[in-house]
C-alpha cells in the first residue's frame, strides 16, 4: 500500500533524526553536526555525521547517507514501507488500513473525533450568530473583527449552559464514549455528563489540511482561566500543530511570523498580513519548529516583552536556529500585543516592524547588554566574554567579522582581542576532533572525481536540486533561467519535475523530503552533496555559478564533438567543414569568456 506524501512527511517530522540515530549510535556534537562510529561499517575514528538542520546522515567512510527512513531501512534491514510503519509506530501515528485491529480502531476513533469536532465547530458558529452569542459577537466587533473574518476562522460561542453541546451531539448519534474521547464533554464523579467549554468565545484549531482537530476558548469576563484549550486526543497534540498554518502556508508574503495569541493571528490576517501563526502555547516545540522550516526559511518571532515572553523567545530562537532556520525577533513598541498595535497603527507600520526585526545574534547581544552593568569594568568584561560566545556560534565568517568590528568600536577594544576570544571558543577541542578532521579530509581525497562531462553535468544538476531543497527561495531565480528541459540526466529531470511542481503549488520541500523523492541508489550521493557542498554564504550566487558551469560543460561537450567531426574531413559534405570550424571558433571564444569571468570573480573573492 502507498501512503500519502503528507502522512509520510508527518511521520518524518515526528521522528527527529538525532533522536532516532542516538538509539543506535553514541553521538557527540561537533559544531552544528553530530558524529559517531558508523553502524554500517567497521571503523575506529568517527566519520558518521548527522546534520540536525537538514535531518540527514552521511558517513564519510562508507558513503552511505539519507534521511531517517533510509537510516531505519539500513539499521533494521527493512524496505521503505516497513521503515515508514516502524517510525509511525515509534511516533504513535496511526496508519490507514492496517492489518493490526488495534491500529484500525485508533484510526477509526481519530476520524470519528474529527467528525465530532466539525459538528461542534458548526454548533458554536451558529451560537455566536444567535441571541445567546451577542456578548461574544460584541466582543469581536469591539476588537474590529469583521463578519467575514469570523466565518473564515470559524469563530463561535459555547452556550453558558452545562450540557448544551452534549445534548446536541447526542441528538446527532454520537455516543457518550466518543464524546469523552473527543475531550469536548466531561463526566462528573456522579456520572453526570457536562460540556468542557461554557460561555466562551471559541476558536477552532485546524490542522494543515483544514480538519478541525481541537478548540481554544476565551472567557468574556474576568473569570479564570482566561483561556482553555482542548486536551490531547488521538486527533490533537498541541506540540505538533500551529494555529492558522492552514491559511499562512498559502500566503504571498515571504517567511512566517509567530505570535502568541489567537486574536493576534486573526487581527493580522484580517489586516492583510497572512503569513502569521501561533504556537498553541508559550514554548515553541521542536516538532513545530520542523513544520515551520518546511514552509519557510525565515521565521520572525513576536512574543510578549515580559520576562516569560523574552525567555520563550530565546528558547524559540535557539531551537529554530539549530533546525536551520533564519530567525529574527520583532519587538512591538511599549510592550503591546500585535493585535493592539495593528488596530492603533495599521498594517503598514507593523510590516515596517517586521522588516526591521533583529537577527538572532543582535537580539542575543541586546539581551546580554540588559543583563550587565556596562558602566563598570567588570560588567563590560563579562558582557564582552559572553558576546564572544554568541559570535563563536555564527558560521558565516563575514557576518561574524561584522559583529566583531561593531563591538570593538563600541567598547574600545582591539578587533584582534575580540577575534582571539571568538576563535578560542570555536577551536575544536581534543585529539579526537583532530582525528575526525583528518578522517574527513582523507575521505574527501579518496573520492574519485567525475571523469566524463556527462557525469559532471549530472553532479552539477544534483547540486542545484539539493540547494533548492535547502533554500526554496532560489526557485524564483531557477525557474526563469533553468527549466526542466535543460536537465540532461533522466532521473534528474524526473526529480526536477516533482520539485518544481511542489514549488509552484507552494508546498516547499526540505532536504529530508528530497531523499524520499530520489531513488535509493541516488540517496547516498544526494546526502553527500547536502552534507559537504550545500553550505553557501550566498545561495543565489551559488546557483548562478553552477548554471554557468553547466553551460560551459555543454559547450565543451559540443566542442569535443565538433573536433571529432573535423578529424574525418573526408566524410563531411561540401561547405560543412567551414561551418564546423566557425562553430568551433565561436565555442572556444565563449568557453574562454566564461573562464575569464570565473577568474575575475575569484580574484575579487566572489
Amino acid at each position: 500500500m502507498r501512503y500519502s506524501d503528507e502522512l509520510i512527511e508527518e511521520i518524518r517530522i515526528n521522528n527527529d533524526i538525532v533522536d532516532v540515530v542516538s538509539e543506535y549510535v553514541r553521538l557527540e556534537r561537533r559544531g552544528k553536526n553530530y558524529f559517531g562510529l558508523c553502524p554500517f561499517h567497521r571503523e575506529k575514528t568517527p566519520s558518521f555525521s548527522v546534520e540536525e538542520g537538514k535531518q540527514i546522515f552521511y558517513c564519510f567512510g562508507c558513503g552511505k547517507g539519507g534521511n531517517v527512513f533510509k537510516f531505519i531501512s539500513l539499521a533494521e534491514r527493512l524496505d521503505f514501507l516497513e521503515a515508514v510503519r516502524f517510525l509511525a509506530e515509534r511516533a504513535k501515528i496511526m496508519l490507514p488500513e492496517s492489518d493490526d485491529p488495534q491500529e484500525e480502531e485508533r484510526a477509526r476513533l481519530k476520524q470519528r473525533i474529527l467528525d465530532i469536532n466539525l459538528l461542534a465547530a458548526r454548533f458554536f458558529n451558529e451560537a455566536i450568530n444567535s441571541r445567546h452569542g451577542e456578548a461574544a459577537a460584541g466582543y469581536l466587533n469591539k476588537r474590529g473583527i469583521s463578519q467575514s473574518t469570523v466565518r473564515r476562522f470559524g469563530l463561535g460561542f459555547s452556550y453558558n449552559e452545562w450540557d448544551s453541546l452534549y445534548k446536541y451531539l447526542k441528538a446527532q448519534g454520537i455516543t457518550e464514549g466518543e464524546m469523552l474521547k473527543s475531550g469536548l464533554v466531561l463526566q462528573s464523579r456522579s456520572g453526570q455528563m457536562y460540556d468542557r467549554f461554557k460561555g466562551r468565545l471559541m476558536f477552532p484549531i485546524f490542522d494543515v489540511r483544514g480538519n478541525v482537530i481541537g478548540f481554544g476558548g476565551r472567557v468574556l469576563d474576568d473569570s479564570l482561566p482566561k483561556y482553555m484549550n482542548s486536551p490531547e486526543t488521538p486527533a490533537y497534540n498541541k506540540r505538533k500543530h500551529l494555529y492558522a498554518l492552514n491559511f499562512a502556508k498559502n500566503s504571498e508574503d515571504t517567511g512566517l511570523i509567530i505570535v502568541e495569541g489567537y486574536m493576534d493571528v486573526i487581527s493580522l490576517h484580517q489586516s492583510g498580513i497572512t503569513n502569521v501563526v501561533a504556537s498553541l502555547g508559550t514554548a515553541l516545540t521542536e516538532s513545530q519548529g520542523r513544520i515551520l522550516k518546511k514552509y519557510a526559511d525565515e521565521i520572525i518571532i513576536s512574543y510578549d516583552a515580559d520576562t516569560a515572553g523574552q525567555a520563550a523567545t530565546l528558547r524559540g530562537l535557539e531551537l529554530l536556529n539549530d533546525i536551520g532556520c533564519s530567525v529574527r525577533v520583532l519587538s512591538v513598541p511599549d510592550g503591546k500585543d500585535p493585535d493592539d498595535y495593528i488596530r492603533k497603527n495599521g498594517p503598514d507600520r507593523f510590516r515596517k516592524l517586521a522588516e526591521n526585526a533583529l537577527p538572532l545574534v543582535e537580539y542575543k547581544i541586546r539581551m546580554l547588554k540588559n543583563e550587565h552593568d556596562l558602566d563598570k569594568t567588570d560588567g563590560r568584561i563579562a558582557f564582552l566574554n559572553k558576546a564572544a560566545g554568541v559570535m563563536a556560534k555564527v558560521d558565516n565568517v563575514v557576518e561574524r567579522e561584522m559583529y566583531i568590528k561593531k563591538l570593538s568600536r563600541e567598547y574600545e577594544i582591539s578587533e584582534e582581542a575580540m577575534l582571539s576570544e571568538v576563535i578560542r571558543r570555536t577551536r575544536p577541542a581534543g585529539r579526537q576532533s583532530l582525528k575526525l578532521a583528518k578522517a574527513v579530509e582523507a575521505a574527501k581525497r579518496s573520492a574519485s572525481p567525475a571523469e566524463s562531462i556527462e557525469a559532471k553535468l549530472i553532479q552539477n544538476e544534483r547540486f542545484i536540486l539539493s540547494l533548492l531543497c535547502v533554500d526554496n527561495s532560489i526557485y524564483k531565480t531557477l525557474k526563469e533561467i533553468f527549466d526542466i528541459d535543460q536537465y540532461t540526466g533522466g532521473e534528474n529531470r524526473k526529480t526536477a519535475q516533482i520539485l518544481y511542481r511542489r514549488m509552484e503549488e507552494r508546498k516547499g520541500t526540505t532536504p529530508a523530503e528530497l531523499l524520499n523523492i530520489v531513488s535509493a541508489e541516488e540517496s547516498d550521493e544526494y546526502a553527500r552533496i547536502l552534507n559537504e557542498e550545500c553550505h553557501c554564504d550566498d545561495n543565489q550566487k551559488a546557483i548562478l555559478g553552477k548554471i554557468r558551469d553547466i553551460e560551459k560543460l555543454k559547450m565543451e561537450s559540443r566542442r569535443d564533438k565538433v573536433i571529432e567531426l573535423l578529424k574525418n574531413e573526408s566524410s563531411l559534405a561540401e561547405g560543412e567543414e567551414a561551418k564546423l570550424k566557425l562553430e568551433l571558433k565561436n565555442l572556444m571564444q565563449e568557453i574562454n569568456a566564461i573562464n575569464y569571468k570565473n577568474l575575475s570573480r575569484e580574484g575579487r573573492g566572489k
